[in-house]
């Protein structure tokens, strides 16, 4: 069953679509390891659209979305969901912290040896320096919220020849154009012992970078939450948290960044994680026999590119209050309360070091 909790935008309509195929064919996958008829539910959330990478999205997989199967007899795990884990971390710090010495002190942590591939200036990864106002029960000060994956090990999750469970991979397939690829038994449980170790993995590292920046600064954790992961073997989250506690919701770059939990008996316990990425006016999204095809571009592998071929749901140069407006939108769909409101000072991102507001 498709849980429609999205904006139904265009590109969302495009994608419900989608989805309902995947829906079909891991229900047939989970019937077919099983001794009875199994079913799937996917969480369609309100930042549900494209997803960076392309073997996802031919896979059936899009970003804003929780995937969930009835747990057949035989575990089996979708592989074209690209399993890793990615999250958002974020720690008060004890002092005030001014640009020029957040800075220095990030730029020191980067260039540093360390058995961590930092990949915060990656994709749409960022750390930010940030500040509260005392608003709505977070205390008044300075933040430091980061955004990464655990990269260290995508080569080995990644379904790419020579790993460890290509052999292994078996097929379902609807048509030319759909497919669900996975692994099942073993090899399944094996890939979920990897996806639940690095959920603390990321967390350690994430605590690890912020520790070097802030040193004596470093107060406390705030929350530690990923959007992307398995919280059991019958469950992918991309782009989606699942926490009984604080959460992130990511919005622009340079954007205030809000704080999040569910309400009390709120109908499910998925969140999303930002506003997601959408279709550009201009272009379409079609399913060909090789790949899939966006506009006049046609992917086989790797990433779109974000900004062309896909862009932020929310457009950076919308006003504060057209923003607030859509974040509320964002809170009644999908059942949330706003805790706190954070202002972002200056952050690190693909696009280099950027200077929100000054402090």
């Amino acid at each position: 069953m498709i849980y429609n909790l999205t904006l139904n935008d265009r590109t969302q309509k495009k994608v419900l679509r989608e989805l309902e195929i995947t829906e079909k064919l891991i229900s047939k996958v989970a019937t077919k390891l099983s001794s009875t008829q199994k079913t799937c539910d996917i969480y369609a959330m309100s930042d549900l659209g494209m997803a960076h990478n392309v073997t996802r999205m031919r896979g059936g997989f899009f970003t804003g979305a929780a995937y969930v199967w009835e747990q057949p007899d035989t575990p089996f795990i979708p592989v074209d969901t690209t399993i890793n884990v990615c999250g958002t971390a974020l720690y008060k710090i004890n002092s005030d912290m001014n640009i020029t010495e957040f800075k220095e002190r990030c730029e020191k942590a980067l260039k540093a040896p360390s058995r961590y591939d930092w990949n915060f200036t990656n994709g749409n990864h960022f750390i930010s320096l940030c500040y509260s106002e005392n608003n709505m029960g977070m205390q008044e000060g300075y933040y430091m919220l980061v955004h990464a994956s655990a990269c260290e090990y995508k080569e080995e999750l990644y379904p790419v020849i020579g790993n460890w469970y290509y052999q292994d991979i078996c097929t379902e397939r609807l048509n030319h154009y759909r497919y669900i690829r996975y692994i099942k038994g073993d090899k399944a449980e094996k890939l979920y012992e990897w996806a639940k170790l690095l959920e603390s993995y990321n967390r350690e590292r994430n605590h690890n970078f912020c520790q070097r920046v802030l040193s004596g600064n470093m107060g406390r954790e705030i929350l530690s939450v990923s959007h992307y992961g398995m919280p059991s073997i019958h469950e992918v989250l991309i782009g989606v948290q699942k926490t009984e506690g604080l959460a992130t919701l990511l919005t622009s770059p340079g954007k205030n960044v809000y704080i999040v939990k569910k309400i009390e008996n709120a109908k499910n316990n998925y969140m999303p994680h930002g506003f997601g990425l959408e279709l550009p006016e201009e272009s379409d999204f079609t399913y060909h026999r090789n790949g899939i095809q966006i506009g006049e571009k046609k992917f086989y592998s790797g990433s779109i590119t974000i900004g062309e071929d896909a862009i932020n749901r929310h457009s950076f140069s919308e006003t504060d209050e057209s923003l607030r407006k859509h974040i509320r939108k964002i809170v009644q769909i999908n059942e949330l309360e706003i805790c706190a409101e954070l202002k972002q000072i200056c952050s690190f991102s693909a696009n280099g070091f950027q200077v929100w507001r000054g402090n």
